[in-house]
């Protein structure tokens, strides 16, 4: 197969489109949880739902820093109630519950808002949940429902989808408790991430691109597996904290960096000491979404959400890798001396939209 300059430098503009087009959304999961603890004679609810998922319905973001301050915060806690009140409805044997006392609105942590309501509770064998939010969210939101008991043992776990908005929980003691396991779904969570994640994508690209031995590739895969596990657990479980307005940028340093250093270099035996040290920054931004998510918030299990997000993750990485890696190793003898050259600066480019985007917002 022989292509033209232009046709590969066509190639690249679009990858640029793509990815550009992508930017604003490279770490917003799509995800939010809702936790219910079934009392004596109430329902505690805690929907936590992360703030820039609201923008679209509910604009908290005035001066648009990417950040939300107590002040804007406090601007919006009114509007804010109005929606908590209207989050989800929960229904008894088909009767519909009430709100026991208003709606509170908090933060849950830098990103989270958290809206606490309080439901009667009487007498149930069947407990209907409906998160009517999930309708005024992005259309692959999803939410994570967990019920418990009063003595806190799980009764019952889902994921709502916006085409699936409700789930049952039969409360009988006859009745065995549906315990849906969501590792499914944090394994899916972590192959979409990795494939919607454009800035992850483009710095693996900007490593793969020299082309190289197999040999070489699993080094440089392996190191960067190694070094944003590490940093994902450690930040999934609150060891580390860096905040994502700094972790954002550092990522697209990186992919800036990995351009400038394809052009300018021609040994890259000890790529993957390079991999690793950004491999490292690149899992604190996959921890944003477990985060997001709720994982280990209020006693819920982090093993098996981190191990199967972390699995989707490489699964996903790997899916790319083995698509990438035969397409360079064919195209990179057909133009010997611009591969490298005219790939890298479009990462530079890719990577200082990325750059600017998050260190100057419009």
């Amino acid at each position: 197969m022989v292509l033209s300059v232009r046709t590969v430098r066509r190639w690249i503009v679009w990858f640029s489109i793509l990815a550009t087009a992508g930017v604003s959304r490279a770490h917003q999961p799509g995800l939010s949880t809702v936790f219910v603890d079934l009392g004596a004679n109430r329902i505690a609810v805690q929907v936590i739902v992360a703030w820039q998922e609201l923008e679209e319905t509910l604009p908290l973001d005035a001066n648009r820093d990417r950040t939300l301050s107590d002040e804007e915060l406090s601007a919006a806690k009114a509007r804010l109630v109005r929606l908590g009140e209207t989050a989800l409805s929960l229904e008894s044997d088909a009767r519909m519950l009430s709100l026991k006392s208003p709606v509170q609105v908090q933060r849950d942590d830098p990103t989270g808002i958290r809206f606490d309501l309080t439901f009667e509770f009487p007498a149930t064998q069947v407990l209907t949940l409906t998160s009517e939010i999930i309708a005024e969210l992005q259309r692959s939101h999803r939410q994570i429902v967990t019920i418990r008991g009063a003595n806190g043992a799980i009764l019952g776990e889902a994921v709502l989808a916006r085409d699936k908005p409700t789930v049952d929980v039969p409360l009988s003691a006859s009745t065995e408790q549906p315990k849906t396991s969501t590792a499914r779904h944090f394994l899916l969570l972590g192959i979409e991430h990795i494939l919607a994640g454009w800035d992850h994508l483009a710095f693996l690209f900007g490593l793969l691109i020299i082309g190289g031995k197999l040999g070489d590739a699993v080094k440089i895969i392996s190191s960067f597996t190694v070094a944003h596990s590490l940093t994902l657990a450690l930040a999934t479980l609150n060891v580390i904290n860096i905040p994502s307005r700094i972790v954002e940028p550092i990522i697209a340093a990186s992919i800036v960096y990995v351009g400038f250093e394809n052009i300018v270099r021609d040994n890259f035996s000890k790529r993957w000491m390079l991999t690793f040290a950004f491999g490292l920054i690149h899992g604190c931004g996959f921890a944003s979404a477990l985060r997001e998510a709720g994982v280990g918030a209020h006693g819920t299990s982090v093993v098996t959400p981190l191990v199967c997000f972390n699995l989707g993750v490489e699964l996903g990485q790997l899916a790319i890798a083995a698509i990438a890696l035969p397409l360079i190793w064919k195209l990179k003898p057909t133009f010997p001396k611009r591969w490298v050259p005219v790939t890298s600066v479009a990462l530079i480019v890719i990577g200082s939209y990325f750059l600017i985007e998050r260190v100057w917002p419009a």
